[in-house]
């Protein structure tokens, strides 16, 4: 009797345990189903690793790409630099109007708009029926997907000067995002401002109430004085190690991939300017790389003795890709022009390439990608001619790079799509251009003037092009209000 209960005991743990893994499972597999449907991009980066890659894509291809045409223009009231989400036949993204919008994907037309307040630059994610999104006073946004009814907002940091530049990410019940801030340029709103307090964080929330789970600062020291500049001005710090990327999510390996930006006020910490391993169950750091030391930087550098006037930020994501040997290694484009490639396992330097010039508005913005095997990177160098790109994943040799033949600058988030000799890489300009390269020697095969700077990312998706023109933030281009949809002969 008793070895048959214990028998039975041991049956019921084994279902548990088979139950549980079952429902692991499923939730990895609707993830990876959002991410692997043609006809979809959920996110910014289309899928959790942040590629920014659609290997799906068959209708556009090297040979049709020429016959791409406007299929419909949907205009807001101010410039579109926001990445769209493409999820079921619905196209969401933001404006500097301080609107999130939702259209028909097959017409253009409106289903909704919902007024943040606050201009969307950023992608939104979608998840469990839901989407989130970030705006540029710091709010993160959960709307119900198909009718943009607000559920909840909540602030990604209390910090008066926080700003969500990076995109957020849903997974599994919570949403992730990046903090940043514009408290570099504070001293330009505020006279003799003490600077700086804010410190970088990446932020779980859960998804259904916005209530935050958990929290990782850059820098782990709380800001405090630190003495005088040279005005007499009392400097706080350590502060900085803004997150101005949109993270990367490996479930399956319990990893989040963070790049920072640089430092705000000192003393020096390991952090900022690096890229970052975390735990995705609970935010505590596994490894750290730290690329640029000791930058330091405000608007207020001049003032402050230990200012470095470089500004190298990483604003781009994370993304992995196979390396020598097979190797699976983990890496970022930074402003400095290079790109750092890491192993995963404890970020040691595998290779660096030093892609183009740098600068405070140069090197590698946003634009990074990969189809797992090939680098591929956007120079911003503004104001000057920027390039685009194709790096060796396993060495780092810039196999292809082709300038802007506008002489305008890279700035923005890129796209490949396809597979084997069907690979194209898409590119905006903040010179208005949208551009298709082959992706396998980086010629240029069609481009497109969209009457504004072109910051945003292009979404490719079921033989469609979405791309959004305008952007004046900074002074980078010229103001537009639109957001295109390309296909084939515009049909």
């Amino acid at each position: 009797m008793r070895l048959r209960i214990c028998l039975m005991v041991c049956m019921l743990a084994l279902l548990i345990a088979a139950f549980a893994t079952a429902q692991q499972r499923n939730v990895k597999s609707l993830s990876e189903a959002a991410s692997n449907n043609s006809s979809d991009w959920p996110m910014y980066g289309r899928d959790l690793a942040g590629s920014h890659y659609n290997p799906h894509e068959k209708k556009i291809t090297p040979e049709t790409v020429a016959r791409l045409k406007p299929k419909w223009i949907f205009e807001t009231m101010a410039d579109v630099s926001s990445q769209p989400t493409v999820v079921e036949g619905v196209v969401y993204f933001g404006s500097w109007d301080g609107k999130e919008y939702a259209l028909d994907a097959s017409t253009g037309k409106k289903i909704w708009e919902y007024e943040c307040v606050n201009s969307s630059r950023s992608g939104a994610a979608y998840g469990d029926g839901m989407l989130f999104f970030g705006d540029i006073s710091g709010w993160l946004h959960a709307v119900e997907a198909k009718t943009g009814t607000p559920k909840w907002k909540v602030k990604i940091d209390s910090h008066r000067d926080a700003v969500a530049t990076g995109s957020p990410l849903y997974y599994n019940g919570r949403v992730y995002i990046g903090t940043s801030s514009h408290e570099e340029g504070a001293i330009l709103k505020y006279k003799d401002y003490q600077c700086c307090t804010f410190r970088g964080s990446v932020v779980a929330f859960d998804a259904k109430t916005g209530k935050e789970v958990w929290r990782h600062y850059v820098i782990p020291e709380t800001p405090k004085p630190q003495g005088k500049n040279k005005k007499g001005v009392t400097i706080i710090g350590p502060a900085g190690g803004a997150v101005w990327s949109t993270i990367a999510l490996h479930p399956e390996a319990n990893r989040i991939y963070v790049s920072t930006g640089n430092q705000y006020t000192g003393p020096a910490s390991k952090f900022p300017n690096a890229i970052i391993a975390l735990e995705l169950s609970t935010g505590k750091m596994v490894w750290s790389n730290q690329t640029t030391p000791n930058d330091i930087w405000t608007f207020d550098c001049r003032n402050d003795p230990d200012c470095s006037d470089l500004d190298f930020d990483f604003g781009t994501i994370p993304i992995t890709f196979k390396g020598p040997g097979g190797k699976r290694l983990v890496g970022a484009g930074q402003k400095s022009g290079w790109f750092y490639a890491l192993d995963l396992k404890d970020g040691k330097l595998v290779w660096k390439t030093e892609v183009g010039p740098g600068g405070k508005l140069g090197g590698i913005e946003f634009g990074s990608a990969t189809d797992g095997e090939m680098v591929y990177a956007a120079i911003s160098n503004f104001p000057r001619q920027g390039s685009v790109s194709a790096l060796d994943g396993a060495t780092g040799k810039i196999l292809w790079q082709t300038p802007s033949p506008d002489k305008g600058s890279n700035f923005g988030p890129i796209t490949v799509t396809g597979t084997g000799d069907n690979r194209l890489v898409f590119a905006g300009s903040n010179r208005n251009f949208i551009r298709a390269y082959d992706a396998k020697d980086g010629k240029i095969l069609w481009e497109f003037d969209t009457g504004g700077a072109v910051g945003g990312g292009p979404t490719v998706v079921d033989g469609t092009l979405y791309v959004g023109s305008g952007y004046t933030f900074l002074r980078i281009g010229k103001t537009n209000n639109k957001l295109y949809a390309f296909s084939i002969d515009g049909k």
